[in-house]
């Protein structure tokens, strides 16, 4: 009887043991990659992937849930090799382990490719892709800066773009190198310094294309910071379309090619004067309504009071005066805009080189050069005297 007891008091639910399994595996094992063939792939009506990787005889379950699906690019399918990188977990109703993804990847793409997908889903939960961070582009920039190489195509390509587009815009370039050993650290510092001019509307970060390893730069923890603690808009291009940058994700807006990003950020000509046609259009239908507004009341006062000439009288001499004035307006910017032009033709009159030679004088030249002085005058050269008619060139007499 005592020892049943004994055995009684140590006995423990299954729901305990399992428990204790589940806490035993999760903390010993943690987050791993593993290699495997991916099997029984299945996708429930909830959006969460379910799917077994086995290598030989070994298999294990995988739970691959939404809200984990939204960093991974990567189409996954059965009878293939993926590296799955996840948390060694315990399903308790079954006790069965399994491996609760958090990426995957086809096996051959790399540790530099997993390791660029953990740092992008700790971005992504840290906030840093967050909309809250995105910044709207003025309509109208007036400066822009511009990081990238000084003598690659990226800065000469946005020049020209915006020389067509909005010839108005002032470009400040912060110089710095876009690919190798420390370029990350070169684009963050030439960044910070923009950040510095508050009279910059946009930044622009780019590159003229490149191959997936000259991408590196770009997925820079610190420059994605950098980014969403600017109180400036950032726009990512760097020219490489297969694959999201962590600058891409972080930018408040990412395009294709440094092209693209000054074709987003300059209006157009057409577009501008389009956009002021509609100004002044809205302006005239402004005045349009105030005017006829006046009049209705100026006819609801005539029909409403038994002598509504005086009153008639005064309205019609209010808007005499209105019109006077406005025909005032109108009258002085002729003016003045007259008068600057009486200035200039003045100006252009009394310095045209051959007003003088209207009064009986003439322009000797020498060498090439126009005579001023007596004392550069040479007698024994050939020389040229131009009248107001004509010119004719004199050579020395022999002595």
């Amino acid at each position: 009887m005592e020892k049943g007891k004994i055995v009684q008091d140590i006995a423990v639910p299954v729901s305990v043991l399992v428990k204790d399994i589940k806490n035993a595996i999760e903390g010993a094992f943690g987050f791993v990659a593993v290699v495997g063939e991916l099997t029984n792939l299945s996708k429930a009506y909830s959006g969460h992937i379910y799917f077994t990787l086995k290598e030989g005889d070994s298999q294990i379950k995988c739970a691959f849930f939404k809200n984990q699906q939204k960093m991974n690019r990567t189409e996954i399918s059965n009878d293939t090799e993926y590296m799955v990188y996840g948390r060694v977990s315990v399903y308790e109703p079954r006790s069965e382990i399994t491996l609760i993804v958090n990426l995957i990847i086809p096996y051959g793409e790399g540790q530099d490719a997993l390791k660029l997908k953990v740092l992008k889903e700790k971005l992504l939960k840290e906030g840093v892709f967050d909309a809250v961070h995105k910044k709207k582009i003025p309509e109208y920039p007036h400066t822009i800066g511009v990081v990238t190489s000084e003598g690659g195509a990226a800065i000469h390509d946005i020049i020209n773009v915006a020389r067509k587009r909005f010839p108005p815009a002032e470009i400040m370039l912060s110089p710095s190198a876009v690919q190798g050993k420390d370029a990350d650290k070169a684009i963050v510092a030439a960044l910070r310094k923009l950040t510095e001019y508050k009279e910059i509307d946009v930044i622009i970060i780019g590159r003229g294309g490149g191959l997936k390893e000259d991408m590196e730069p770009f997925n820079s923890e610190t420059l994605a910071y950098a980014v969403i603690e600017s109180e400036i808009p950032v726009v990512s291009a760097v020219g490489h379309e297969t694959d999201s940058t962590i600058l891409d994700l972080s930018a408040s807006y990412s395009v294709p090619t440094p092209t693209a990003a000054a074709e987003l950020i300059f209006p157009e000509k057409k577009t501008v004067l389009n956009d002021v046609n509609f100004f002044l259009g809205q302006v005239e239908n402004y005045l349009e309504s105030r005017v006829n507004r006046s009049l209705m009341y100026l006819d609801n006062l005539v029909l409403s009071i038994k002598r509504p000439d005086q009153i008639i009288s005064e309205h019609i001499h209010h808007c005499e005066k209105l019109l006077l004035k406005a025909n005032g307006c109108v009258s002085e910017i002729l003016h003045r805009n007259i008068e600057k032009l009486s200035k200039l033709e003045s100006s252009l009159e009394k310095n045209d080189p051959k007003l003088p030679m209207n009064k009986g004088f003439a322009l000797i030249r020498q060498d090439g050069k126009t005579v001023s002085k007596l004392v550069n005058f040479r007698k024994t050269q050939s020389f040229s005297i131009t009248f107001i008619d004509g010119k004719t060139d004199i050579a020395p007499k022999d002595n």
